[in-house]
């Protein structure tokens, strides 16, 4: 940088000199006029951009990935795999003032050499409602017990900047110095309920989301790129006001401004950007399904296959309605009541985020402020809609997962009576859902515990837990598998003990190579050794199909055969438009199967079809003429009057 000053100072005083050289005689001018020329040549030269690429100063040394904007040297390699990690590559500008609520901008010149040293994760925020005590919050003193634990704040939950638009790439050493290979790549997107998480969330204390683990599966080709984007109230505001002055959705725009990152550049490090899948599990998995519905499947998402575990959120769509009453609450609690977002985008980072936290707090136990919204325009609608419609991108193929117990992470106990199940339904869905009689509809199909002719559940956790599972989890990968078609998808069940959220991630980065040398040395000691010996060998099957999947199009091509248990060889759905999905992939603790699912039945799923119809079409959020039949209630008045069709903020 100072280099660059001197140089404007040597033009600028060149430029003034060489001015006034035309008024001075002959042989003085000549001197000024080499020099300005010399100047002149000097300056051109060294604006010139370095050329994009990777170069190693030394055998030795550790590689330089060259961008348009910037340069930055890889973190590490690990000579045991040959991989490089270059860790926290800025992606787009720091979003703040201006930038806060609006799409991703380019990243700023910069002309220091990067070492990946700083890259924050996203402000952070913890959901309201956690299941601490698993079973025992069937009971009233349990769930009291689950409140107060749950209420406790965990470092997970805390920290992190505005500034935290960066990615990490993962690259095999045959990458970076042979340029005639073009290896497939991954990009993981995190899940945290669109409240939490980073791309290295856990690291350097547990291998998430380490991506050694599947490269070495892989046999080294295949890149990973792990992302961050903003999440809680800077991700995910929404509302009219947001559609008027701002933009719904920022954190999935951000994902968006990553993926475009790997289009434009990952062949730098020898990564084929026609060869992209998306990644992501819960949040994560979820963001994806909307990227497959953006813009009414018109957008091009990036990616040409996804393997999604766990697509979980909430349904939200009332924008003029409850949507927009969060974003004036929000508001409210930053000190901008009746302001507006101008306000917001120039208030203290400190207020937002305690009204990021105290928005969350105020929520029904496990549920939730903010997520994906449909927008009139990025985000039409409901993503089931437009799957039922066609409306989707359609890619090569899909990898869909769930794990056996989606929902009890996410229920409480704090419900333990009929009315106040009918209670948590009038706080979760806006009123016209209760007027039209929607609400009824849904306990009919979740009837009141033992007790009445049409009971199946004998408490309300129970219930709690079957209405949360369909409504929020496995019915998205019913959906999508009845879309797209049995021939285009692979589906999974992660069985072993407990089989709850994301529990699955831990075979799916595990690695016995990792090692950590932070202040959880101890926990991470026991990871290896004792829950390696009971999870290897799962992961070593799950990560092989995985990278056979993201490498070839195809989970079988290079699955470990000759491992305890086996992989064996999984095949497309059978009967996926019936009551139960069979030929499932069930990944259990006695070894890898083949199943009927019972977790997405079809009668469910065509409820919460019909259901996201008829509430779509309530708060008149149906895109003109394309609207969805349903059969829950009657629909009067315009169904499109408060479609809009978009924002400006968005173009």
């Amino acid at each position: 940088m100072a280099l660059a000053f001197s140089l404007r100072v040597l033009v600028k005083l060149v430029g003034s000199v060489a001015c006034s050289a035309a008024h001075r005689p002959l042989e003085m001018a000549v001197p000024y006029t080499l020099l300005y020329f010399f100047a002149s040549f000097f300056s051109f030269v060294t604006c010139i951009p370095l050329k994009p690429g990777v170069s190693f100063q030394s055998q030795s040394s550790l590689p330089v990935l060259t961008l348009p904007y910037g340069s930055y040297r890889a973190s590490s390699y690990r000579s045991s795999s040959d991989l490089y990690i270059f860790k926290n590559i800025r992606y787009a500008a720091p979003p703040v003032g201006e930038l806060r609520w609006a799409k991703p901008a380019p990243p700023a010149q910069n002309s220091t050499h990067q070492d990946g040293s700083y890259g924050p994760r996203c402000i952070q925020s913890a959901p309201n409602g956690i299941n601490v005590v698993g079973p025992g919050n069937k009971a009233p003193v349990g769930a009291v017990i689950n409140q107060f634990l749950g209420g406790i704040p965990l470092p997970l939950f805390s920290g992190g900047s505005e500034d935290c638009l960066f990615l990490d790439v993962y690259v095999p050493g045959k990458a970076l110095k042979n340029p005639t290979i073009k290896l497939p790549v991954v990009v993981w997107i995190y899940g945290g309920g669109f409240l939490f998480g980073s791309k290295d969330t856990m690291t350097p204390d547990l291998p998430f989301y380490d991506g050694g683990g599947m490269i070495g599966q892989s046999n080294n080709n295949m890149i990973f790129v792990a992302i961050n984007y903003r999440v809680g109230a800077f991700g995910f505001l929404a509302g009219e006001s947001m559609e008027r002055d701002g933009l719904p959705n920022a954190g999935l725009h951000d994902q968006r401004a990553a993926l475009q990152w790997v289009r434009d550049h990952i062949h730098l490090v020898g990564g084929d950007p026609t060869q992209v899948t998306a990644m992501g599990e819960s949040a994560g998995a979820s963001s994806i399904f909307h990227h497959i519905v953006a813009e009414g499947g018109r957008l091009d998402p990036l990616f040409s296959r996804a393997i999604l575990q766990s697509p979980a959120f909430q349904p939200i769509w009332d924008r003029v309605g409850k949507v927009e009453d969060t974003f004036q609450d929000f508001a409210t609690l930053a000190g901008c009541q009746g302001k507006g977002l101008a306000c917001l985008r120039a208030a203290d980072p400190t207020a937002l985020i305690k009204a990021n936290n105290a928005l969350n707090l105020k929520q029904a136990p496990g549920t939730f402020a903010i997520g994906p919204t449909p927008d009139g325009k990025f985000i039409r609608q409901l993503p089931v809609l437009e799957l039922a419609l066609g409306k989707f991108w359609k890619l090569e193929s899909l990898i869909l997962s769930h794990v056996a117990d989606e929902a009890s992470l996410f229920v409480g106990g704090s419900i333990q009576t009929d009315a106040q199940f009918s209670g948590f339904l009038g706080q979760l869905f806006p009123n016209d859902t209760l007027t039209a009689g929607v609400n009824d509809k849904i306990e009919e199909a979740y009837p009141p515990v033992k007790g009445t002719k049409k009971s199946k559940y004998a408490t309300q956790t129970a219930r709690m837990t079957e209405f949360t599972r369909d409504s929020c989890f496995t019915c998205h990968i019913r959906h999508l598998t009845e879309s797209f078609g049995d021939s285009k998808v692979w589906n999974m069940q992660y069985s072993v003990f407990p089989g709850q959220h994301a529990t699955d991630l831990i075979p799916t980065f595990f690695s016995t190579a990792y090692t950590s040398d932070t202040f959880l040395d101890d926990l991470a000691m026991f990871f290896v050794p004792v829950l390696g010996t009971l999870v290897a060998g799962i992961s070593t099957a799950m990560q092989s199909y995985f990278a056979s999947y993201i490498t070839t199009g195809n989970p079988n091509m290079n699955r470990k055969i000759l491992n305890l248990p086996p992989a064996i060889r999984w095949n497309h759905p059978v009967s996926g438009q019936g009551e139960q999905i069979s030929g499932v992939l069930d990944v259990g603790g006695w070894g890898i199967t083949t199943v009927s699912d019972d977790k997405h039945q079809k009668t469910p799923c065509d409820f919460w079809r019909g259901f996201a119809a008829a509430v779509t079409a309530l708060g008149g959020y149906s895109p003109p003429g394309e609207v969805v039949p349903q059969n829950l209630v009657r629909v009067e008045g315009d169904v499109s009057r408060n479609y809009v069709g978009g924002n400006e903020a968005s173009e």
